[in-house]
């Protein structure tokens, strides 16, 4: 892929600097036919990653609307014409009761993010030099009687000079701490209520992702809850850090809004044939994670195309990875470390191993169709018996007073025919229907027993449970009933500190002079060093939830 890059630095290194420092998109550095081939490559990608995870998506689909009871639409013609399709709600049960238990669990007040301090935080003396090797350099002071320096004691014990005096860690944590807060809570728009959405579509599709960047014109670090239907890999892919391409569909990208990112050079100015009647239509655009050999060494490295789905124009290209992270060797570029957009939160992991997590969407599937066959099986059975039917001899004529031989009736209400009584017995003949089966109803309860116990719902944790029990023995079955929801609890926390060492970090590498006056601002501590106390080099610090 010949580029403009490759044909004015011979210095890879140059090349790859002069890439991250370009503003706007990298698209004016490529010809038009390579933007074409760039542009029906990652279209044909994206195709090929949504055919690899169809079986997956498919549930979830389905899932997601049997959670928020949608019916199909088309009535239901089995046994027969508007036979019952009643939906179960166990699926919306248990969804909504992981919900209610995981989200106060997890966003408890302003207080989402804590520092973790790594190490001693003891202190570190300066040392010196003495004939019995190094020592701590003690504190001096002078003596008002003898006028001489002798050294300051403390508890009886000689005071050293601190080169870091011991709290340090501590107090840098907790600066750190109260700003990160501070962004997540009151700055970042709708965190809280996008990790709402998260925990509850976590439960039923049994994956999701948040995506974090850093907008240079708020000069502030976003986020934003990117559902796993809308963000497409491919299934085999082991994890997010090593998947070859990540795809988010971003729907709903209005025209007018399209050509406003055009004229500002935001995009690349293409025409876009409207899709439908309506010129202003929402068009599907796709931001892609892929890697690209823009300088033309040999090496890919990482970039975001945004692309058309309807024309496969591509309309932006961005470097995704910094001058910093690159790895130079004798024979030219030996790694670079993609920037980190997106962290994976997974209900349960994938048994196989795939990339995307499973939920009670897919571990609920069967059970719940066979809990919704047999509650419509004995639905329509109770419907046929009291609706009752049967068979009329054709030889009976029951016109008379303006009626046909098909008769209906109202409660309470009686039909005068012209035929005889003996006459009537004689020629109808009412069928039989075979009431509801009590093994069907005890098969009912034990499909209903097992997926609750996958489902993790139980009358003890729901509050239905007899109140005639011992206090200490319903405390003790309420622990053991959550023990599925602290397993997964404990990896959505772990997906949580990810998230957080991103915002950690991206406030550290893009944030500038005005973020560390906003920074000595909130903390309100003259010790407050921006620099110091978001220096990534270290490990003295960590952001965990």
């Amino acid at each position: 892929m010949a580029t403009a890059f490759d044909m004015e630095e011979d210095n890879p290194l140059l090349t790859l600097e002069r890439i991250v420092q370009t503003e706007g998109s990298l698209h004016e550095f490529m010809s038009e036919v390579d933007l074409t081939n760039l542009g029906s490559d990652v279209v044909q990608d994206y195709q090929r990653d949504c055919t690899s995870r169809e079986d997956w998506a498919k549930i979830v689909r389905e899932a997601l609307k049997s959670a928020a009871q949608e019916t199909k639409g088309d009535a239901k013609n089995y046994p027969f014409q508007n036979a019952s399709d009643v939906k179960y709600p166990l699926l919306t049960i248990a969804a909504t009761e992981f919900n209610a238990r995981a989200y106060p669990a997890i966003v408890k007040g302003d207080e989402t993010i804590q520092v973790k301090v790594v190490g001693s935080d003891k202190g570190k003396p300066v040392m010196e030099q003495t004939p019995f090797g190094p020592v701590p350099k003690t504190q001096m002071q002078l003596n008002p009687e003898t006028n001489e320096e002798e050294p300051l004691m403390m508890d009886g014990k000689p005071t050293p000079v601190w080169d870091i005096p011991p709290g340090f860690k501590s107090a840098r944590a907790q600066r750190v701490k109260d700003y990160l807060n501070v962004v997540l809570n009151y700055r970042t728009v709708n965190w809280e209520g996008d990790t709402d959405a998260l925990l509850y579509q976590l439960s039923i599709a049994g994956c999701g992702f948040r995506k974090q960047w850093w907008d240079n014109r708020k000069g502030q670090p976003c986020s934003a809850y990117v559902p796993a239907l809308r963000l497409v890999a491919p299934m085999d892919a082991p994890d997010i850090e090593t998947v070859p391409r990540l795809t988010e569909e971003i729907p709903e990208q209005y025209p007018y809004l399209i050509e406003r990112k055009m004229k500002s050079g935001q995009y690349r100015r293409v025409d876009l044939m409207p899709t439908g009647d309506d010129e202003q239509e929402p068009r599907v655009l796709l931001e892609q994670h892929r890697y690209i050999d823009m300088d033309g060494d040999g090496y890919d490295e990482p970039y975001i195309v945004t692309v058309d789905l309807e024309t496969s124009e591509v309309l932006a290209i961005i470097a995704a990875f910094d001058a910093g992270t690159i790895k130079m060797g004798p024979d030219g570029v030996t790694d670079i470390e993609k920037t980190v957009f997106y962290t994976k939160y997974d209900f349960l992991p994938h048994p196989e191993g795939k990339f995307y997590g499973i939920g009670l969407g897919h571990l609920l599937a069967q059970l719940g169709g066979v809990i919704d066959t047999t509650i419509n099986l004995m639905i329509d059975a109770g419907h046929a018996q009291v609706a009752g039917g049967g068979f009329i001899s054709s030889g009976l004529r029951l016109q008379g007073n303006g009626q046909s031989n098909t008769l209906r009736w109202r409660p309470g209400e009686f039909k005068v025919v012209s035929a005889s009584a003996g006459a009537l017995r004689d020629a109808i003949f009412e069928r039989t229907v075979p009431q509801p089966s009590p093994i069907m109803m005890s098969l009912l309860q034990l499909i209903l027993g097992a997926a609750k116990d996958v489902a993790a719902i139980k009358d003890v944790t729901s509050g239905d449970a007899s109140n005639n029990g011992q206090v200490g023995t319903t405390l003790a079955l309420i622990e053991q009933g959550l023990q599925v929801f602290t397993a997964i609890y404990k990896r959505v926390y772990r997906s949580l500190k990810a998230e957080f060492k991103v915002l950690y970090d991206n406030i550290a590498k893009y944030g500038g002079e005005a973020t560390a006056i906003d920074y000595a601002n909130i903390v309100d501590d003259l010790a407050a060093d921006f620099a110091k106390d978001f220096a990534t080099d270290d490990m003295d610090i960590r952001p965990v939830s």
